[in-house]
């Protein structure tokens, strides 16, 4: 009578663990280059809307734009006040803090200077 083992033998686990190892030192940079690139491209998207806003505040009033107005100052100070709320109205958001891409947080900076993030 013949005594069937049941299981795996040790050189079988090790090949498998050999190929998840190697699967997973390909995947995993890629993985980490397609997220840092995602944030790249999310801070660049919120820089390019935060620019189309602040064109959007220099309109006419009566262009019927929501958060319009006529502005002459282009040094006026965005981050406070009644031009940081027709901004946020612009932008269809309640708070810039809805701009941040991980750690880093939008500057909306004034209406000659252009909207950045401090790791871009």
């Amino acid at each position: 009578m013949k005594i069937k083992k049941q299981g795996f033998t040790l050189v079988e686990i090790m090949i498998v663990v050999a190929i998840i190892g190697l699967l997973a030192a390909i995947g995993i940079p890629s993985i980490l280059g397609a997220y840092s690139t995602s944030q790249k491209k999310a801070k660049a998207r919120n820089v390019a809307e935060v620019e189309k806003a602040k064109g959007v505040l220099t309109l006419p009033t009566s262009s019927g734009l929501p958060g319009a107005m006529e502005l002459d100052d282009t040094t006026l100070d965005l981050s406070t006040g009644a031009a940081y709320s027709n901004l946020m109205s612009a932008l269809s958001i309640t708070d810039a803090s809805e701009l941040t891409v991980g750690a880093d947080a939008v500057t909306i900076g004034t209406l000659a200077t252009k909207a950045s993030y401090p790791n871009m």
